[in-house]
């Protein structure tokens, strides 16, 4: 997992560009006090992620700092943290967490290395202190590894979490735990990002015969990792012959 830093926009409109200069395609506009995560910063301009999941370049003075989060709180940073009855892990489990979920900002720790939640106890090293993360934009190096601490997760039609994951849950929560916001449905993110024509590392590749019915994330221009269908499970295949309808970039490059 990796924090990309917040930011506020801060003028009544800002054009959102789709490369960094001012003659550059409008692809979007965003308006006085609008959420944005910065991705990446080149030559005076910061390329973000909006509200509304548009990508795109905006002037970096244009861009005002976000107030911090509490960053004494803790967030799960393994696909699933068992919830045990009591701090000691040959306990009940009574519930489970999945990655990204954020803990009460000073949770009660005992001196055994456990973390009190409401419903029990959490291993304290299955957490993170949120000024403990990396705050940086995400590269696409953090997107495959944090793809691959889900490779032999079960998968599960709707599912998106370390219990199951369906193909666009799965590529959903790569992106999220990185700092980048999706849509839920694989033919929704196939209309996100930008086009290109050949996949590198990180990007999502869409896959269909009349319609996008399944996504992936490539590991190279030959591979991707993916949550195939019903009684398999997350795990690496090759791009072969099969029938790519889309490949989508939402990183600058």
């Amino acid at each position: 997992m990796v924090v990309p830093r917040r930011a506020a926009v801060a003028r009544g409109v800002v054009d959102m560009r789709a490369e960094p200069r001012d003659d550059a395609e409008l692809v979007d506009q965003l308006h006085f006090g609008e959420g944005v995560t910065l991705l990446a910063g080149r030559g005076g301009w910061v390329y973000v992620q909006a509200e509304d999941h548009y990508f795109g370049w905006i002037p970096e003075g244009d861009a005002a700092a976000a107030a911090s989060p509490n960053t004494s709180a803790r967030v799960i940073v393994v696909a699933l943290a068992d919830v045990h009855e009591r701090p000691d892990a040959g306990s009940a489990v009574v519930d489970r967490l999945p990655a990204g979920t954020w803990l009460p900002a000073q949770p009660r720790l005992d001196k055994a290395g456990w973390l009190f939640h409401p419903e029990g106890w959490i291993a304290r090293d299955a957490t993170a202190r949120f000024d403990d993360l990396p705050h940086r934009p995400p590269t696409a190096l953090d997107l495959i590894a944090t793809a691959e601490a889900f490779v032999g997760v079960p998968y599960l039609w709707g599912g998106t979490t370390g219990l199951g994951l369906d193909c666009s849950g799965f590529v959903q929560q790569v992106y999220r735990l990185n700092g980048i916001g999706l849509d839920r449905d694989a033919d929704q993110q196939a209309v996100e990002g930008r086009s290109v024509d050949a996949p590198i590392r990180g990007d999502l590749v869409f896959f269909g015969t009349e319609r996008v019915t399944h996504v992936g994330i490539a590991v190279s221009d030959r591979s991707f990792l993916n949550a195939p269908e019903t009684g398999k499970r997350v795990q690496l295949d090759d791009l072969g012959s099969r029938n790519v309808l889309a490949m989508r970039r939402y990183l600058p490059g």
